[in-house]
């Protein structure tokens, strides 16, 4: 009798480890992507920084402005993340990693 509920909860278990490597491995993907085009943006942005101390190109400087405000408010957004998942103590919190 206690040998057939522990196998049910095994199974459960089983189950429940699938789910979550298949989770797992979505993200992975999705972090791939996303770090892939961060990487494009930097480019980018670096190109688009160049360009504005050169010249005075209003829309590039305006562009490059909010893009940078954007990339601080995503880092925020990452420690705040960081910091509730990992706690108080994470080596993370603050953008310490």
């Amino acid at each position: 009798m206690a040998e057939t509920a522990i196998a049910a909860v095994l199974s459960k278990f089983g189950e429940l480890a699938a789910s979550e490597a298949k989770v797992l491995l979505e993200v992975g993907d999705s972090m791939t992507l996303l770090r892939d085009r961060l990487e494009w943006l930097q480019a980018f942005l670096r190109d688009a920084d160049r360009k504005r101390r050169v010249g005075t190109d209003q829309l590039t400087r305006v562009w490059v402005r909010q893009t940078r405000d954007v990339a601080f408010q995503a880092e925020d957004a990452l420690d705040y993340y960081f910091y509730e998942v990992r706690g108080p103590g994470s080596d993370y919190v603050l953008g310490i990693c």
